[in-house]
């Protein structure tokens, strides 16, 4: 397989695959992972998008828990470096359920335009509803690079 190279340090791009000046690889996807939450745990920040990190948009999300909530939710958003959590855009068109089957990915719907990350924004998990039982609860987040 050929690669184009542009001499003159500029990107290029090949399927979605950027290399950037002097060959270095950038990805397209990155994925954000969150700790384990449990029925304690409380919405908080997931991910902030330092000076340099380029640009991104949530592309998926999806969680999984070892032992579900009786009622609990999940909702991913974006906001600013200044904005409060719980103050930013919903990314998802709704809720994700906590109180699935146990050990079973639930995927959320990203919304139509979602919001532009840039530097200094923040995806934030934002829980909701009764978490009591909630056990080994992961959340992965897609981003796509942008710029």
């Amino acid at each position: 397989m050929s690669v184009a190279y542009d001499l003159s340090g500029n990107d290029v791009t090949v399927n979605t695959i950027t290399y950037g000046a002097g060959g270095a690889l950038i990805p397209a996807f990155e994925y954000v992972q969150s700790g384990t939450l449990t029925a304690s745990s409380t919405s908080q920040t997931l991910w902030v998008n330092p000076n340099l990190g380029g640009t991104y948009k949530i592309a998926a999300a999806s969680v999984v828990q070892g032992t579900a909530s009786s009622s609990g939710t999940m909702q991913i958003e974006v906001a600013t470096g200044t904005q409060a959590i719980g103050s930013g855009t919903n990314q998802l068109t709704g809720t994700m359920s906590l109180a699935g089957t146990a050990n079973t990915t639930v995927n959320g719907t990203v919304i139509a335009s979602p919001t532009t990350i840039t530097a200094g924004s923040r995806i934030n998990i934002i829980l909701g509803g009764t978490l009591t039982s909630l056990a080994n609860c992961v959340v992965t987040v897609t981003l796509q690079r942008l710029s």
